[in-house]
């Protein structure tokens, strides 16, 4: 507004078009990053070193979402919506948390079993003692990985939510 500038107006269908653009850019760059790790990591050789591209491209802009979504003020608006699901977004998140760290520690006690046991009673403590560790170490790092950003961006959207109702009530009241 000052300097004679002054702030143009924008249409609202045409910026929630570009918004729905930008979205299904960001679910396309996400589904290449996928595949290309699959595709690396089972036709090319080379192992997890060929990776890090996608890795960070993929955590980066996650991270950048969550993070940004919460400075905002959004990221809480967006889990709270009704959904056809009945358990809330953070049920939901600690229940996949578990269902990925039994079904990983599963798979590893498994695979490790059968490959270095000489013996079916050797196999069973193979089994029992890899799924008991896996389980030990997979649960509380997948937890730490989805539930507690979760907690934390949860928490600062919520902060900026009330602040900006705050503000609004004060201006409210002069």
């Amino acid at each position: 507004m000052g300097f004679g500038f002054r702030k143009r107006q924008h249409d609202e269908r045409v910026t929630n078009l570009q918004n729905k653009i930008y979205r299904e850019m960001y679910i396309l760059i996400v589904v290449i990053c996928a595949l290309s790790i699959v595709y690396k990591q089972f036709f090319v050789d080379g192992g997890i070193r060929e990776l890090w591209t996608e890795v960070i491209i993929l955590v980066a802009s996650s991270v950048f979402y969550v993070g940004r979504s919460a400075m905002l003020g959004i990221f809480s608006d967006e889990v709270e919506q009704p959904e056809s699901s009945k358990l809330d977004f953070n049920t939901r998140n600690f229940v996949i948390t578990l269902i990925v760290g039994v079904a990983i520690s599963l798979f590893f006690a498994i695979r490790n079993s059968q490959k270095y046991a000489n013996s079916s009673e050797e196999a069973f403590t193979f089994f029992f003692v890899i799924l008991f560790v896996s389980l030990m170490i997979y649960i509380p790092v997948l937890f730490a990985i989805m539930v507690v950003p979760y907690a934390i961006a949860k928490r600062k959207s919520d902060q900026v939510n009330e602040q900006e109702l705050e503000e609004m009530d004060d201006e409210d009241v002069r």
